[in-house]
């Protein structure tokens, strides 16, 4: 697995527009490409103007398939269309250990 971090500064008083710009254009561009797993926005709670981006891959072929398309660059370039003033630090890491919680269910019985 390969997870695909965005550290992401925003102007003040911009998170909420981010958030309607990654959920409404930027996920369903990535959602559509082979080799896509999750994705997540997370907004820091002491720092309302910080983000982290975080997307899962199957592998870092899958993300690099993508950036040959071209896409991946527009996608990160068109958040910064629709947010500007934006600031983005992206970095990649293959993902060696995961734990996944046990639904409620489970755990209980």
């Amino acid at each position: 697995m390969y997870a695909q971090v965005t550290q992401i500064q925003v102007p003040f008083n911009k998170m909420g527009e981010l958030r309607r710009v990654i959920e409404n254009e930027y996920f369903p561009v990535v959602r559509q490409r082979p080799g896509f797993m999750a994705g997540y926005l997370l907004e820091q709670v002491d720092d309302q103007d910080c983000a982290q981006l975080t997307i899962f891959w199957d592998d870092q072929a899958a993300v690099e398939s993508f950036h040959r398309t071209g896409l991946l660059e527009a996608s990160v370039q068109a958040l910064a269309a629709y947010v500007p003033g934006i600031h983005l630090r992206r970095q990649g890491y293959l993902v060696r250990v995961a734990m996944r919680g046990q639904p409620a269910a489970e755990a209980a019985g």
